[in-house]
């Protein structure tokens, strides 16, 4: 009887380990929930952490230091560490750690190592994750540096006309500026406390999602798990993320007098992914405008005959409020044309959905799909994601079974019950020629757009 459990315990190990990678749900002897993505083929191990976080939301929060700390913790020093030093003694162990913030609602970190390099790189991590020095020359020159890009960004005109719709939709709310981070002062008065008040509230033992990913099984990641969150406290604040913002359809245009070009931007609210229908947004985008085949770059260059093109994509403000955008640099004196051929293609499109073969156009996913696996990295980003809108364990490695559910029907269904209507978008254009868009209400500064009707 041993022998023959023996037999049948053999038989479905090896089975596992033929299907190669799998999920499960697991829990350290810490006591830390996580999802393990097993990729036998890798040596390579990668944590990913979502903390959650209203910070952005809050008025009275220094809204640029998320994004100054967040660099500030890693190269500002922690205990044990001087400032400076991890970036060159994670280039050695050939491990990297990054830490960002996830469209206002989350911190997101992640730790990638060798795993015979996993302890040395933990116990690291953990040092700047539980007792940053925040070193002031550090924070000085992170903040310096950010501050520097923003302004740039926001010489550019492309980025004013997106500035200037961040008004309209979100006016004075906190949120608006952790988006811009526009009002004036956000970088000069921000302080080494600030970031510090931050870290303290953001960095706990109960994030919202953590997947460990890669060549390891659960008694090694519950043990690396336990090592990167020692000492940190057991929770935070409450989080509490309330926002109202006003996607009403609005007709602006941002008169920049010395603007070297004219671009014309359309944006609309979608439905947040945690509802469904992430797939079929992806074959509907691309067929819009993602490429040269698409229909807006078509209608432009055919009918307007036109040298440039025009396209689309899919953004989030927040993972509540996500956005459809078709946006192109155009002709100063052909805005108002440009405009109603972009407005009847999309109308077109939509009441007609994307011609030729879904076949054709699910290859490109598929072949990304079937890629995920080779990338530790990238299959954490997915199955984290996943995670964060509430699905089960190992959605990362079901996507290939998703997009073949996906038909004629269901993209047509999307396109035509969840994808803003023609007249249902702020237009926003951005010209040296303050008449180039008839019956638009014109700005100088994009704060203006808030007012406009």
């Amino acid at each position: 009887m041993i022998r023959v459990l023996l037999l049948v315990a053999l038989v479905t190990l090896a089975a596992c380990w033929e299907d190669g990678p799998s999920a499960s749900r697991e829990t350290s002897p810490g006591g830390i929930e996580y999802t393990l993505i097993d990729l036998p083929e890798h040596e390579d191990v990668t944590i990913h952490v979502a903390w959650p976080t209203d910070w952005a939301y809050r008025p009275g929060t220094s809204k640029a230091a998320p994004v100054t700390g967040a660099q500030v913790i890693l190269a500002g020093g922690a205990e044990g560490h001087p400032a400076g030093e991890v970036v060159e003694r994670f280039a050695d162990l050939d491990s990297e750690g990054n830490i960002h913030v996830a469209v206002n609602d989350h911190v997101i970190g992640e730790l990638t190592f060798e795993r015979d390099r996993m302890a040395e790189t933990v116990k690291i991590a953990n040092a700047h994750l539980r007792a940053p020095t925040l070193e002031q020359a550090w924070f000085e020159r992170i903040r310096h540096g950010i501050a520097q890009n923003m302004a740039e960004a926001q010489a550019r005109h492309v980025h004013a006309g997106f500035d200037a719709v961040r008004w309209a939709v979100f006016g004075t709310q906190p949120l608006r500026n952790a988006m811009s981070l526009d009002e004036p002062g956000t970088f000069e008065a921000l302080t080494r406390d600030d970031v510090a008040a931050w870290h303290a509230e953001t960095f706990t033992r109960s994030p919202d999602a953590i997947v460990v990913a890669g060549g390891i099984d659960a008694g090694a990641a519950g043990t690396a798990l336990d090592a990167l969150f020692e000492g940190l406290p057991d929770s935070g604040r409450e989080v509490s993320r309330e926002s109202m913002p006003d996607f009403a359809p609005r007709h602006m245009l941002l008169h920049l007098p010395y603007a070297e070009s004219t671009n014309l931007a359309f944006i609309a609210p979608l439905p947040p992914t945690r509802l469904g229908g992430e797939l079929e947004d992806l074959i509907l985008v691309h067929a819009l405008g993602g490429d040269d085949q698409s229909v807006l770059f078509d209608a432009v260059r055919t009918e307007l005959r036109a040298t440039y093109g025009f396209g689309a994509g899919i953004a989030n403000y927040t993972r509540e409020h996500r956005i459809l955008f078709m946006t192109g640099e155009v002709e100063a004196d052909r805005l108002a044309e440009v405009e109603r051929v972009v407005r009847a293609a999309y109308a077109m499109f939509r009441e007609y959905g994307p011609q030729g073969s879904l076949a054709d156009r699910k290859a490109p996913l598929e072949a990304s799909f079937s890629e995920l696996a080779d990338f530790v990295v990238d299959q954490a980003r997915s199955e984290l994601q996943g995670a964060l809108e509430g699905h089960p364990p190992g959605r990362s490695l079901e996507l290939d079974d998703e997009l073949a559910a996906v038909t004629e029907e269901s993209v047509m269904a999307r396109l035509r019950k969840d994808f803003p209507a023609a007249g249902d978008f702020i237009v926003i254009a951005v010209s040296p020629d303050a008449d180039g868009l008839p019956g638009a209400c014109v700005i100088r500064v994009p704060r203006e757009a808030a007012d406009c009707p």
